[in-house]
């Protein structure tokens, strides 16, 4: 499978998981971000052993697209995530096109997200 269609498989696994898993998160951190320091990948772990799914997905992001920023809302159970690029400049706008809902909570969100922003080679 090429970098495309799994990035986009994967798009689709996460936008459906009704909950973060292990095997989920596993797949997306080794599909996104490459050959990293096992200090990091330690933590990585170390996460997702404590079910610390905000913080992984966060470190996820750090790791795939370093110098980007995530901007992120929980609500009762669902979560939103957007990224912002690391030319952007000024304020979030209130309404974005980009911002991810995701009933099955932030770190689902800021992983599709994510997602999303590499597929489309951003």
């Amino acid at each position: 499978m090429d970098h495309e269609a799994r990035l986009n498989s994967l798009i689709k696994r996460v936008a459906d998981a009704p909950a973060p898993s292990r095997e989920l998160f596993a797949e997306v951190w080794f599909a996104t971000t490459g050959k990293q320091h096992p200090d990091i990948k330690g933590r990585f772990a170390i996460l997702m052993d404590a079910t610390a799914w905000t913080e992984a997905a966060l470190l996820t992001v750090a790791c795939a697209l370093p110098d980007w920023r995530v901007v992120t809302k929980a609500n009762r159970g669902a979560g939103e995530a957007l990224m912002l690029p690391p030319d952007h400049v000024g304020s979030v706008p209130e309404c974005f096109s980009d911002t991810v809902r995701h009933a099955g909570g932030a770190a689902l969100a800021i992983l599709q997200a994510m997602l999303v922003a590499k597929a489309e080679g951003r």
